[in-house]
């Protein structure tokens, strides 16, 4: 093999550069990922040199599957799928990307490929010179000591970060003006190249790429960068393959496609074969993806519908594509934004078009950039506000520069797991996956295999797979059934559903792959991983319990129930403990539905909340005004629950020597007084007259104290309305204390009056009228229709010339 050839000075450009590309035994093509000038030129130039070999940047283990890749069936966009569980720690990450040392970390890596990704041209160029074909780049098991070890980030993409994190890129953005990389690499290597023969273009590239990775660097500095983010070790193991290809071909050419970045160094390179520890919990596949997915893998930096229209356009022939891309793409942004509701007509699309025009011309653009198109939309289609009214369009240009393509890969290549296991179990249960939505109702109580689909279902929902449109006459909801979470609906013993699939349903399922082979196991694996967080918080708890009922995830019960009892003994909070309980009455009380009915282990547990939850009662004496609404309605829960039977054991003792703590406690907040001692009053504690003594204290204490009388009442009768309906004491005690009122203390105590009797229901509110009535002397109570009989007009006029008076004693009248 001839010697390595000695870097030139790194401030000689153009002699490096020229050196790069007269090398007789390598032609080295340096790309920017996913750029269509890119792209044109590898392919051109790989059928012009027709070498032996086309070796890149991908990860070796894929190479088995570059003939699918390239074979007709397959219909980019598709992607390389990497991932790897750490079962047995071998990164030292688990505890440390996980809640627990007993949770495997678990890595992923994309390389996506779309029709005009250079490494996929080149490809299918290599293949029809008969080129032997291979990924050259660390598989993603010897990227993890690097790249994810060192951002702590567990997902990985192919990206061009180095092209543009350098003082030779922001010197150039800073004397051309340009915002961003994507803009000026546009201008100056896709539009700006559109007639720029291949061998030219490549020039330009490596140009850009030696600046980018000498210009302004410490060397020192960088060696060290390029060091901790696995970059040398990536080209030195880069290298080594090109070095074992050389030898395999000593009288060929071979090609090597890499990012431009590492095409300018792997000629002066010294081959350094990577190692690592072999491991079958480590799998690649290719899978079909999206448009939409590649978006949310790059953060909407990549636009695939603009690329998608582009490289049509160069395809078909078109004399200037990127116009001709433009164009129609704004044609569809136009009829997008019309449908939703932007008000955009023919000429604002003519307008727009003349504006993207005029703003390429301005800044030197030899076509319409995907930066002109984005701002002449912006400037001729939003009126107004563009905060109040360019949510539409917005909108429109989003999913049009986004696109919606699905790509397809050939059945040889297989399919993962956990796709393939959806799609059966879909078609097991008979769901439709044409993308029409249908309504599913199951009858969770009679049917098992109905059973069977709702935990189905439930897993899908619980993982975000994108399954589920909306329910009519229930807008935002796409499942109508008992919700033990929210507390609605406990009364129905079936589910309706609203189904329908997306194209991004297989996006999601490829993300979990990682996590199981089956909709159930990645949704075990998931709930499993929420679990140490959850082990002081007996709502989220008692929530990841019901979720593992619903899925039908049996197996999860035992260390889900021991998270539970850890957050029971660790969590304090009054609302928490209660909601935990209700959650925990229905999952027992689930005789058909749910798996939980009669678990002993369960049973011991909601004992334990109710406990808890009953001594929580006397730390609420403080609790701020603002939480005092919820915290009543829980208590009335709680009561419930003690008594309705649904669960066996609750004994009251412990409830009643709470509240009997909190309603001695004179320095707790009135409301919640007074709940105490409806709920003692409710039971038989305290009689009647025990609780008209406590209102009479508040009452008769002076005007401070009365204002506090309406919130004690308040707190009452949220426990125990009939103490005022049908007892005699109290009812006087306010119609006394009421009476002896000054009218400026009145006036102040009225709002918390008025919020406490709010509590009666309208034939309370009559029956207590009925006993007002007859303290006033009626002996009936007046009809609703007819004349008012004298006796209560009589009443009424005195009254009247009552209140007059106090009115005008107050300057009022």
């Amino acid at each position: 093999m001839a010697k390595r050839p000695k870097p030139p000075a790194e401030t000689d450009v153009a002699g490096a550069v020229a050196q790069i590309l007269a090398d007789e035994r390598v032609l080295w093509i340096g790309v920017k990922h996913y750029s269509p000038s890119c792209a044109r030129a590898a392919a051109a130039l790989i059928r012009e040199a027709r070498p032996a070999a086309v070796l890149v940047e991908g990860p070796e283990d894929g190479t088995p599957l570059i003939e699918h890749l390239i074979a007709p069936e397959t219909a980019p966009p598709v992607t390389l799928f990497a991932s790897y569980v750490d079962q047995k720690n071998r990164f030292e990450l688990n505890g440390v990307l996980t809640p627990e040392p007993e949770l495997p970390a678990r890595f992923r890596a994309w390389w996506p490929f779309v029709a005009w990704s250079p490494e996929y041209a080149a490809l299918q160029a290599g293949a029809a010179v008969g080129a032997e074909l291979a990924f050259i780049d660390l598989p993603l098991l010897a990227r993890i000591p690097f790249q994810h070890a060192r951002t702590l980030d567990p997902d990985q993409v192919i990206e061009d970060r180095h092209l543009w994190a350098n003082a030779y890129f922001q010197a150039l953005r800073a004397r051309t003006g340009r915002p961003s990389f994507m803009g000026l690499w546009e201008a100056l290597f896709e539009v700006g190249a559109q007639d720029t023969p291949p061998a030219e273009v490549m020039r330009a590239v490596h140009t850009f790429a030696w600046c980018a990775r000498h210009a302004g660097v410490d060397l020192a500095r960088r060696e060290a960068g390029l060091t901790a983010d696995g970059t040398l070790a990536r080209e030195g193991h880069m290298r080594w393959h090109i070095d074992q290809a050389l030898k395999r071909h000593p009288t060929g050419r071979v090609a090597v496609v890499t990012g431009a970045f590492h095409a300018v160094a792997l000629p002066f390179m010294k081959a350094q074969r990577a190692k690592w520890p072999a491991d079958k919990a480590a799998e690649i596949r290719l899978t079909p993806h999206s448009y939409p997915a590649l978006s949310r893998l790059y953060d909407m930096a990549r636009q695939p519908g603009h690329g998608a229209a582009v490289w049509a356009a160069m395809e078909a022939g078109a004399a200037r594509p990127y116009d001709a891309a433009a164009l129609d793409l704004l044609v569809q942004v136009v009829r997008a934004a019309r449908g939703g509701d932007a008000g955009a007509s023919t000429a604002d699309g003519v307008g727009a078009w003349q504006q993207a025009q005029n703003l390429a011309r301005l800044r030197g653009n030899a076509q319409v950039t995907l930066d002109d198109l984005r701002d002449g939309v912006r400037s001729a289609l939003v009126k107004g506000d563009a905060r109040e009214q360019g949510g539409a369009v917005a909108r429109a240009l989003r999913d049009v520069l986004t696109g919606t393509a699905v790509g397809r890969v050939t059945a040889a290549a297989g399919e993962v797991p956990l796709l393939a296991s959806f799609r059966d179990d879909a078609r097991r249960f008979r769901l439709d996956l044409s993308g029409v939505q249908k309504t599913v109702r199951l009858d969770l109580r009679r049917d098992p295999r109905h059973r069977d689909k709702s935990a189905f279902l439930h897993q899908a929902a619980y993982l975000q797979v994108p399954l589920f449109g909306e329910l009519d006459k229930h807008p935002g909801r796409h499942l109508r059934g008992p919700d033990p979470v929210r507390g609605e609906d406990l009364h129905l013993l079936g589910e309706t559903w609203a189904v329908q699939w997306s194209e991004q349903v297989d996006d999601r399922l490829l993300s979990l792959a990682d996590r199981g082979t089956s909709l159930a196991a990645a949704a075990g694996t998931t709930l499993r991983a929420a679990l140490p967080a959850l082990r002081e918080d007996a709502d989220g708890a008692s929530v990841a319990l019901l979720q593992a009922a619903q899925m039908g995830l049996n197996d999860l019960f035992d260390p889900v129930l021991a998270t539970v009892e850890a957050a029971v003994l660790a969590d304090r909070a009054f609302a928490h403990l209660v909601d935990a309980l209700e959650r925990f009455a229905f999952l027992l009380g689930q005789r058909t539905t749910l798996p939980t009915h009669g678990l002993a282990r369960l049973a011991r547990v909601v004992a334990q909340v109710h406990d808890r939850a009953c001594r929580a009662l006397p730390t609420l004496a403080g609790l701020d005004p603002d939480r005092l609404g919820p915290t009543l309605e829980r208590l009335v829960r709680l009561v419930r629950l003690t008594v309705d039977g649904r669960v066996d054991g609750l004994a009251p003792e412990v409830l009643l020597e709470a509240a009997a703590a909190l309603a001695e406690d004179g320095a707790a907040r009135p409301t919640l007084r007074g709940a105490a001692y409806g709920v003692l009053h409710g039971f038989g504690q305290v009689g009647e007259a025990r609780v008209a003594q406590a209102l009479a204290g508040y009452l008769d204490g002076g005007p401070e104290a009365a204002l506090a009388a309406g919130r004690f009442l308040d707190g009452l009768l949220t426990q125990a309305r009939g103490a005022l309906l049908r007892g005699r004491r109290l009812l006087a005690v306010v119609d006394r204390a009421l009476g002896d009122l000054d009218w400026a203390t009145f006036k102040r105590a009225l709002p918390e009056l008025r919020r406490a009797f709010a509590r009666f229901t309208p034939p309370e509110l009559d029956q207590l009228g009925g006993r007002v009535a007859q303290g006033l002397g009626l002996r009936a109570a007046p009809a609703l229709e007819g004349p008012v009989p004298a006796e209560t007009l009589s009443v009424g006029l005195a009254l009247d010339r009552a209140v007059a008076a106090a009115l005008a004693a107050q300057g009022l009248a």
